[in-house]
C-alpha cells in the first residue's frame, strides 16, 4: 500500500537528469560515430551496451582484449550535452556459477573491474546495474546450486559479502562511483506492501523471486564510500499515472524499504541511495504490437493507456516525465523498445512532450494541466473488457 502523507516534492531545475535507455540501447561505436545526431535529443545521458556482452556472473571471464576497441571509440568520443552515461550490467548469471566457489566470483571480479575500467575510459558516471533476470537468478535462493546444503541465512551472508566486494572493485577502479540500479528496494515494493514487520519478512524472503537481492544491496551499503551513490532506478514507475502516486514512492523507498536494511547501514542508505524514476513510453503510447494469432483481449499489452486518445496518451507521457522529474533526486530514464531514438523510428508527438516536460521542471512551472478524468474514463472501459489485472 502507497502511503502519502509525506510533502509532495517542488518542480526543480538543472539538477535533474534524462536518461534514455531501451532496445535501442548503443556500442561505443555507434556513440561515438553518431554523438552529433544524438546531442540534438533531449537526453542529459545515455545508457550503452559493451560489445563483450552484459553479464559479468560468469563462469568465464571476458579477455581484456573483448574490451580494447570499445575503450578506443568511448575514449574518442567528446560531448558537453550527454554527460550522465553509465555502462549496462546484467545480474542473470550463468548456469551453474555459484557465490560460494571462489573461482567463479574471481572470474565475475575480472569482469566487474573490467566494465568499470571501460566506463572510466569513458568518462562515464558508472554502471547501470540491471538486477531482473534474463534466465538464471543469482537471487532466488530456490535456484542457487547448494541450496539443499546451506540456509538461506547462509546465502543471505554470502551475497553480502559478495555484494561489498562488488561495490569495492567498483570503486576501487573509479572513485566517485554512481551505481545507477534499475530497482533498487524499490524492487521489493510488493513484499512491503503485505507487510514491513521483519520477522515476516525473513521468512517470504526465503520464497521471494529476489529474495537474495536485499543481502547485496546491503553488502553494497557495507563499502560505500563518502563520494559514491547508489541510485533506485524505481523500474515499477512504469506502471504509475497518478501525481500522488510518484509522490508516495518516495515514503515508499526512504521510510518503508529500510526495513530490509542492516541498522547499522540506515545512515548510509538515506546518505548515499538516491531515487530515480523510469517512464515507460512503449506502455504510455501503447506502442505493443497484438500477437497476430490471438484475438484474446487478456494480454500483457492491453492496459490503461490503451483505452486513451493518442492525444490523451501524449499528455500522460508528458506527466508522467514531469512527475518523474519533480519527484527524482537527479535522474529520470526513459526506456523505450519498439521504437528508435537513434534511427528516427520516434512516436510522432513524444519528443515533444518530454520536451515540454522537462522545460516546465527547469524553470519550476506546474503541469499545467490534469489527466485524471481520461483516465479514469480509460480505467472503466479496461476494466469492462479486460480480465487480467492490468487495468488499476
Amino acid at each position: 500500500m502507497m502511503h502519502l502523507l509525506i510533502k509532495p516534492a517542488e518542480p526543480q531545475s538543472s539538477t535533474k537528469k534524462l536518461i534514455e535507455y531501451g532496445w535501442d540501447a548503443p556500442t561505443p561505436e555507434f556513440f561515438q560515430q553518431h554523438i552529433k545526431q544524438m546531442e540534438k535529443s533531449p537526453f542529459d545521458g545515455i545508457i550503452i551496451k559493451l560489445d563483450a556482452g552484459k553479464k559479468v556472473f560468469r563462469k568465464t571471464s571476458y579477455p581484456e582484449t573483448a574490451f580494447t576497441q570499445n575503450r578506443k571509440d568511448l575514449a574518442a568520443t567528446t560531448t558537453s550535452k550527454l554527460t550522465n552515461n553509465f555502462v549496462l550490467m546484467w545480474s542473470t548469471m550463468e548456469k551453474g556459477w555459484d557465490w560460494f566457489n571462489d573461482t567463479d566470483w574471481t572470474t565475475a571480479e575480472s569482469n566487474i573491474r573490467n566494465f568499470a575500467k571501460t566506463a572510466k575510459v569513458a568518462g562515464f558516471k558508472g554502471i547501470a546495474l540491471d538486477p531482473e533476470t534474463y534466465g538464471e537468478s543469482p537471487w532466488y535462493y530456490k535456484d542457487q546450486l547448494q541450496h539443499d546444503s546451506k540456509t538461506f541465512e547462509e546465502y543471505q551472508k554470502q551475497v553480502r559479502k559478495r555484494g561489498a566486494q562488488f561495490m569495492r572493485i567498483l570503486q576501487t577502479t573509479q572513485p566517485h562511483m554512481e551505481v545507477f540500479a534499475l530497482g533498487l528496494l524499490s524492487w521489493m515494493k510488493g513484499l512491503l506492501a503485505e507487510t514491513t514487520d521483519p520477522i515476516k519478512l525473513q521468512s517470504r524472503l526465503v520464497n521471494d523471486d529476489y529474495g537474495l537481492w536485499p543481502a547485496f544491496v546491503n553488502g553494497m551499503l557495507d563499502a560505500v564510500q563518502s563520494d559514491s551513490d547508489i541510485i533506485d532506478g524505481h523500474e515499477q514507475a512504469y506502471y504509475l499515472y497518478r501525481a500522488a502516486w510518484f509522490d508516495g514512492i518516495r515514503e515508499i523507498i526512504r521510510k518503508d524499504a529500510r526495513v530490509l536494511v542492516d541498522k547499522v547501514n540506515q545512515a548510509k542508505y538515506d546518505r548515499h541511495v538516491k531515487i530515480g524514476q523510469a517512464v515507460y513510453v512503449d506502455l504510455v503510447l501503447d506502442l505493443f504490437e497484438k500477437p497476430t494469432n490471438s484475438t484474446d483481449n487478456n494480454w500483457y499489452g492491453v492496459r490503461m493507456p490503451h483505452f486513451l486518445s493518442p492525444n490523451e496518451r501524449l499528455k500522460l507521457l508528458e506527466h508522467n516525465t514531469y512527475h518523474g522529474l519533480r519527484t527524482a533526486d537527479q535522474y529520470v530514464w526513459i526506456r523505450s523498445e519498439n521504437m528508435d531514438w537513434w534511427q528516427n523510428r520516434i512516436p510522432k508527438g513524444a519528443e515533444d512532450a518530454i520536451r515540454r516536460a522537462k522545460a516546465k521542471i527547469q524553470k519550476g512551472e506546474s503541469l499545467q494541466f490534469n489527466i485524471d478524468s481520461a483516465i479514469d474514463k480509460a480505467l472503466k472501459k479496461c476494466k469492462k473488457i479486460v480480465k487480467a489485472p492490468w487495468c488499476r
